[in-house]
């Protein structure tokens, strides 16, 4: 497993988990909540014990998806016999999977404006693009091309 160092807007320094980790994290917490929200309906229909709970579960799925759209959904488990009759967490949860999904899979070629103006992945592509290219330079060339290229030098 692998930990990303990300640097946010703001240029704090964060630890992020891989998205694969935070998913399958995410929907174990959430098929475990919910489960629980069914089998131990007398516990946790308790307003204080249930609310606590709730609060902790919602906690614990918005570190790990950062999705506020997901949280704003968890809020529903404070609607009495709604909250606890819908598989919110679950729901809420494999949304957040599909978009995240979607994201990375047509998000992943996109330009942004910083820096070089070309995300690591472009820079990649670009560089595999000029090393399996058949022109007429060596090959020696288009590697020290693509080298510059993936270093941020030539653009």
């Amino acid at each position: 497993m692998q930990i990303l160092l990300v640097k946010n807007y703001n240029q704090e320094t964060t630890l992020e988990l891989p998205f694969e980790f935070r998913a399958t994290a995410a929907l174990g917490i959430s098929v475990v909540a919910d489960t629980l929200d069914y089998v131990a309906a007398p516990i946790f229909a308790l307003p204080v014990i249930g609310d606590i709970a709730d609060g902790i579960v919602m906690t614990l799925l918005y570190r790990l998806t950062r999705s506020k759209t997901a949280a704003a959904m968890n809020l529903l488990e404070f609607v009495p016999f709604i909250g606890d009759m819908i598989p919110t967490y679950t729901l809420s949860t494999i949304m957040w999977i599909l978009r995240e999904s979607k994201k990375r899979k047509y998000g992943s070629l996109q330009l942004i404006s910083q820096g070089q103006g070309a995300t690591w992945q472009n820079r990649q592509h670009e560089a595999a693009t000029i090393i399996g290219h058949t022109n007429k330079e060596p090959l020696g060339t288009r590697i020290r091309k693509a080298y510059l290229i993936l270093t941020g030098s030539m653009r």
